[in-house]
């Protein structure tokens, strides 16, 4: 149990950097909250292997979710705020494919860095170094430094943008809930029904998460398409799969159907930090940017909850699925009127 608060940790302290972002802004540069948020990243992440102390350790982990909530809403807001138009589309884009890259070839120098002992599996964070230098070298400053002092006074979102904030964060959140709830079910459904073993669900997860990279090349030309009714088709896709997966009867549908929901996963959460790049002014998107993605946390924290709510009612994964897939629907709905509601 202490160890799995050890995981648990760092997200308390992004989730607390998250909600005072808006306040550290007024003091900090981009540049400053960028720098140090990598500096934490890094220096907090190589704790474990020059100190094996609990306690130093639990202080390191609370700290490093703390710079890791300094970087989150800048790696968006940072594409929002220098590009505009199409490519300023496809760059999120991009960023959505890189997220999903990243967390690939971590998770492999993790399973490399283990054969040398759990402690040397922490030199993985020395990828934020790298991070900090190529930021360094190729991202411009100058006029940054210029717009920030600029933008010290009227920072504050207006009750419409407050509302579309809310309402999107809101949205991210059932969003993330539901994807995390296939991670942790579709083990079992595999398993328990005989489709396969354990191997295989996590061939199919993988899989879902690689598809990721798909969605984000192809967030562009759907949006070009769609438009700002992106969000709620992929968003009712979304729902639509996760109903199909807990009424799969074979391993095929079950594999087809999670990937499905994969790629309209990722397509729904790109739509939502792009809706707030177009509706939110610049000075105030790290704010709007924050909010969001503490909904997308609270969302990833609220899952056993949901879980043991409905698990209540039934523990069958038609029901959860089902009850999951027609939520996500009827937030599709929401995120429709929501963005209707305050198009300018």
């Amino acid at each position: 149990s202490w160890v799995e608060l050890l995981v648990s940790l760092p997200s308390a302290g992004i989730m607390l950097m998250l909600l005072l972002n808006g306040r550290v802004e007024k003091y900090l540069s981009e540049r400053q909250m960028i720098v140090t948020g990598l500096l934490i990243f890094s220096l907090c992440g190589f704790v474990p292997l020059l100190n094996q102390n609990y306690w130093v350790i639990f202080a390191s982990r609370f700290i490093f979710g703390m710079g890791v909530g300094l970087l989150n809403a800048k790696a968006i807001s940072i594409i929002s705020e220098r590009y505009r138009g199409k490519e300023r589309i496809q760059t999120l884009g991009l960023r959505g494919s890189a997220e999903v890259v990243g967390t690939a070839l971590l998770t492999l120098g993790v399973s490399q860095l283990l054969r040398f002992g759990w402690e040397v599996a922490f030199l993985v964070y020395a990828s934020g170094l790298i991070v900090l230098a190529l930021y360094l070298l190729f991202v411009p400053y100058g006029k940054e430094e210029k717009q920030h002092k600029t933008h010290q006074v009227g920072r504050r979102l207006t009750a419409s943008q407050w509302f579309l904030t809310i309402g999107l964060a809101f949205v991210a959140a059932v969003i993330v809930l539901s994807n995390v709830v296939i991670n942790l079910r579709v083990p079992g459904i595999v398993e328990k029904s005989g489709m396969g073993s354990v191997q295989t669900a996590g061939l199919i997860l993988s899989v879902m998460q690689l598809i990721g990279i798909v969605a984000g090349l192809s967030f562009s030309p759907l949006l070009h398409h769609f438009k700002e009714n992106l969000l709620t088709l992929a968003g009712a896709v979304f729902g639509l799969t996760l109903i199909m997966i807990g009424l799969a009867p074979n391993l095929f549908l079950l594999s087809m159907t999670t990937i499905a929901a994969g790629f309209a996963y990722n397509i729904s959460l790109i739509a939502i930090f792009h809706i707030l790049s177009e509706r939110i002014p610049s000075k105030s998107l790290n704010q709007a940017t924050s909010i969001a993605i503490l909904g997308c946390s609270s969302g990833a924290t609220s899952t056993t909850f949901v879980l043991s709510l409905i698990g209540n009612f039934s523990s069958q994964a038609s029901f959860i699925f089902g009850i999951l897939g027609a939520l996500m629907v009827l937030i599709a709905v929401l995120a429709f009127s929501i963005v209707k509601k305050t198009a300018v």
